[in-house]
């Protein structure tokens, strides 16, 4: 009989911001380990620190066999137009599809070291627009007319034009009205950091949603016991005032995510046994977490997955264990009939 779940996993690449060794093996061989574990790509963010995501996502592409980059694109950093000519080179030369993570935000300060005076709302507009564009110069050859807000041409031609199976399928994150708006225009698969999962059916699941793949990114930490899981969780994240602190004023965040999350991050911030909001609370991520024995954290993520969710983005996953420990959750999931 086939699986039950047909479901994607992508962990998150690793793009050190400073870094004093030399970063490229380190990169190559993050990203080979991450495809022996079974990931079916990797999630390159973008900000001032890191890697330059396209150059990661090169570098993914030439040290693995079929691992999918999902590369972050943020329209002020370059036109839609050197864009779509990246990635119709990327495909072309690897011949592989390179998946696109389209960002609206980013931390106050970078957005004003830029000088981008947009509110939300309009800067997912013009996220909005700026992917209409891409999507226009990878699906034809001919000659793009655009008359937009953000964006105009006037007959360009980059002449990138992709066959459809290397196509990228564009990742849309938020949960605004914006967002859901957003996703509705250009998405493939909305994400989202997710609630405990029946509040999460009554959420993010609503009206908005209708012929696009949900996405969700978490956090495992799994081990045979739920009391082996549970003490490597607060060892990993461990409680103190400063962060109980940050966590309450993240309450009145103009990110949606960050006033859920910390909604959540109450008392122990602990759902069903198995949800934790620890490493929220602890200031060492913004995903929640999945916590307990293996078979309790698979049963949990199948819940997801019963939703209709369809990819799972694994954050907080670097060392050789941490991928081990994953790799038994997702080897169950993928078995069940």
């Amino acid at each position: 009989m086939m699986a039950q779940h047909d479901f994607d996993v992508f962990g998150t690449a690793f793009a050190p911001g400073q870094p004093e060794r030399d970063p490229l093996p380190l990169v190559a061989e993050f990203a080979r380990r991450a495809e022996r574990y079974g990931m079916d790509g990797l999630l390159a963010f973008y900000n001032h620190h890191d890697l330059e995501p396209w150059t990661t996502a090169a570098t993914i592409l030439q040290h693995t066999k079929a691992l999918t980059p999902l590369t972050a694109v943020q329209p002020y950093t370059m036109p839609p137009a050197t864009a779509a000519k990246l990635i119709y080179s990327l495909a072309t030369l690897h011949h592989r599809r390179i998946d696109l993570n389209l960002i609206t935000g980013a931390t106050p300060y970078e957005l004003e070291q830029v000088d981008d005076q947009l509110s939300h709302d309009e800067r997912y507009e013009r996220a909005t627009e700026y992917m209409t564009v891409v999507r226009a110069l990878l699906s034809s050859d001919e000659p793009v007319v655009h008359e937009g807000r953000f964006y105009r041409y006037r007959a360009l031609c980059m002449f990138a034009r992709l066959e459809p199976e290397l196509q990228p399928r564009v990742f849309v994150a938020g949960s605004s009205a914006a967002g859901r708006q957003m996703a509705a225009a250009v998405a493939d698969v909305a994400i989202t950091h997710p609630e405990p999962v029946e509040q999460f059916a009554d959420t993010f699941l609503g009206p908005g949603r209708e012929g696009l793949q949900i996405g969700i990114r978490i956090g495992l930490v799994a081990r045979p016991t739920d009391d082996e899981a549970w003490s490597a969780a607060r060892a990993l994240y461990p409680d103190d005032r400063r962060a109980r602190l940050k966590t309450a004023m993240r309450k009145q965040s103009p990110s949606d995510w960050n006033r859920r999350l910390a909604q959540l991050a109450t008392d122990d911030g602990r759902y069903d046994e198995v949800y934790w909001t620890g490493a929220f609370r602890s200031d060492k991520g913004n995903m929640p977490l999945l916590v307990g024995s293996y078979r309790k954290v698979a049963d949990y993520l199948e819940r997801y997955l019963l939703l209709g969710v369809s990819t799972v983005i694994l954050a907080g996953m670097f060392a050789e264990e941490d991928f081990q420990h994953a790799a038994v959750v997702l080897a169950d999931l993928r078995s069940r009939e």
